[in-house]
């Protein structure tokens, strides 16, 4: 009986963590192929649009499965938008701590590396992390008037995410992951209007 190719899955799903850890200029075709165990032809057949296709769908996958976790963390909580957050910022560093600081993001590598000279890969990258923004906006919609002040908010925990993520893999420490969490519900202590 002929086994089933997974290839493109495989292929896929290797770029995903490549492209998380050490982005995508410093993977190449040849790590890609080992790591898939794809073969030379059947990754043309899959991908004829070459590393870059690849790339595209990797950040599409990844980008699915991080909406989709905001969307499960968002309906776990009943509403509760403190919780939510916290929760966010407590998965991502628990994470990150055990990836041994090596789970980065598939479209902060990305759009880093690639957004200013490569236009589909810029708009994918806007489109999955537009993606997450209206997640997370879903999530805390209950604490806002307009729908526009809740995208707004959820833009800034977007934002809040990246960085701590970045800074504590530079870093090696989550250390200030709920300290940004608690500032992001409840303000800084004894803030004034910066207006």
């Amino acid at each position: 009986m002929a086994r089933t190719s997974n290839a493109r899955q495989d292929a896929i799903e290797a770029a995903v963590r490549l492209f998380r850890s050490q982005g995508y200029s410093a993977t190449g075709l040849s790590q890609l192929l080992e790591e898939s165990g794809a073969p030379k032809g059947s990754f043309y057949f899959h991908f004829p649009g070459g590393k870059e296709q690849l790339a595209l769908e990797a950040l599409t996958v990844f980008g699915e499965d991080i909406r989709s976790r905001i969307a499960r963390r968002a309906a776990s909580v009943n509403g509760d938008t403190p919780a939510f957050i916290r929760a966010m910022f407590e998965a991502t560093a628990k994470e990150l701590e055990a990836s041994n600081y090596t789970a980065g993001c598939v479209a902060s590598n990305l759009g880093g590396e690639m957004s200013s000279g490569n236009r589909p890969i810029a708009d994918a990258v806007t489109a999955v992390i537009q993606s997450w923004v209206e997640a997370i906006a879903d999530g805390v919609a209950s604490r806002f008037e307009t729908r526009e002040a809740a995208v707004a908010y959820a833009a800034t925990v977007m934002a809040s995410l990246s960085g701590m993520r970045t800074m504590a893999r530079a870093q090696r420490s989550t250390a200030m992951f709920a300290s940004i969490a608690d500032v992001l519900v409840n303000g800084l202590p004894g803030q004034k209007s910066l207006a």
